[in-house]
């Protein structure tokens, strides 16, 4: 490929969706010791449905990702849920997203979204204390409600940030997709759409300037249906394949170029986590010498190391051994693709090339450096 693996071709992506926010009029930290609380207020507790809340978010808008259906459900817990202290408030957040981690078969997502929340809620409490005042006249609860009214004015803004890290990533990536090129990809991923709509609608040879690749999925026979009518609908020429089929044409056909997928999540040494099939596809594609390309927000970046396939972090139930007339299938089973494949050469081949995401291209090792800067520690 004759693409250039640098972030320097893209446009200047839009500002990172988590960074601490500038100083609030009135911000106000705890103290050292730790004794500064918020007074009581004068509203009853009330129960919250953080799940329901999750799933109906997702449902009204297909646009979100997981991690921010899962932010924007907690900002939804802020309003609806009134706080004594700071410290009450945090552990009500921290509650609240072990109970929506646990309501899901696949966690690692919403941990993505959930860690960046609680780690932009803390950083805020951080910002520097309003000196206009003497240190006595200063109202306990200004720095947080401060921050929670901020929170809740903006609660939209993280979802249209994250729409418009689509944007840039499409931006970034279309350079990838080359005249003549035939691209395979699989899943429902809106990030890899959104680059191949971008190469198609940028190309000066017209849509059909290159050629997609669909991998189905007979489980989501709907999902395939409408992915593969909305790259027609673009002028892109679309060849359905069957799972069976990839490294048949892929090996032995010789007519792929470049692969280019999604990911649920991204973990710390780059390696991703994404709809089940893709790291025998990257397996192929490693050893046919086909560039493996995956186009991810940086709002997926989640502080977790697999090892390998057993080290997700949650149950599959894949093999369902049964004398029966059938046997179920998980329905949003995974599987995790490292960066590399481990194998007893000095030189292991790479399964990913790169890593398509709004801030431009980069290797897998830029998602160690983003979440040691974002968090200052991997431990989690």
């Amino acid at each position: 490929m004759a693409a250039n693996t640098t972030a320097g071709n893209a446009q200047t992506p839009p500002p990172k969706t988590w960074r601490k926010s500038a100083p609030t009029t009135n911000h106000r930290t705890p103290t050292d010791n730790g004794n500064t609380t918020l007074p009581l207020r004068k509203h009853p507790q009330t129960e919250f449905d953080i799940v329901s809340t999750y799933r109906s978010l997702l449902a009204q808008d297909p646009d979100l990702t997981k991690p921010v259906a899962a932010i924007e459900s907690l900002i939804e817990l802020l309003n609806a849920v009134p706080s004594t202290t700071v410290y009450e408030t945090l552990d009500t957040v921290k509650t609240h997203c072990e109970r929506l981690k646990a309501s899901v078969d696949n966690p690692v997502p919403l941990t993505a979204g959930t860690d960046l929340f609680l780690q932009y809620l803390i950083s805020s409490l951080k910002q520097p204390q309003n000196h206009q005042k003497p240190h006595h006249q200063q109202h306990n609860d200004d720095g947080f409600d401060a921050v929670r009214q901020h929170l809740l004015r903006n609660g939209r803004l993280f979802a249209a940030r994250a729409i418009a890290a689509r944007a840039g990533i499409a931006e970034a990536g279309w350079r990838f997709v080359t005249d003549g090129a035939a691209v395979l990809t699989h899943g429902n991923s809106r990030s890899v759409l959104a680059v191949l709509a971008r190469a198609a609608a940028t190309s000066s040879g017209g849509p059909g300037k290159f050629r997609v690749v669909y991998v189905r999925d007979e489980a989501r026979a709907a999902e395939s249906d409408a992915v593969v009518a909305a790259l027609r609908r673009t002028g892109i020429p679309v060849a359905e394949i069957p799972g069976a089929a990839v490294g048949h044409v892929m090996g032995l056909l010789r007519q792929v170029d470049m692969v280019l997928v999604g990911a649920e999540a991204v973990a710390q040494n780059g390696g991703i986590i994404s709809r089940i099939g893709t790291f025998q596809i990257a397996q192929l594609a490693s050893r046919a010498q086909i560039p493996f390309y995956v186009a991810a927000e940086t709002h997926k970046f989640a502080r977790k190391f697999p090892l390998d396939q057993r080290d997700i972090g949650f149950e599959q139930k894949v093999l369902d051994f049964t004398t029966g007339a059938s046997c179920k299938q998980p329905v949003d089973a995974v599987d995790y693709t490292s960066p590399v494949e481990h194998t007893d050469q000095e030189q292991p081949p790479e399964l990913i090339s790169n890593l398509i995401t709004e801030n431009g291209v980069h290797l897998p090792s830029y998602v160690f450096e983003q979440l040691l800067e974002i968090y200052g520690s991997l431990n989690g």
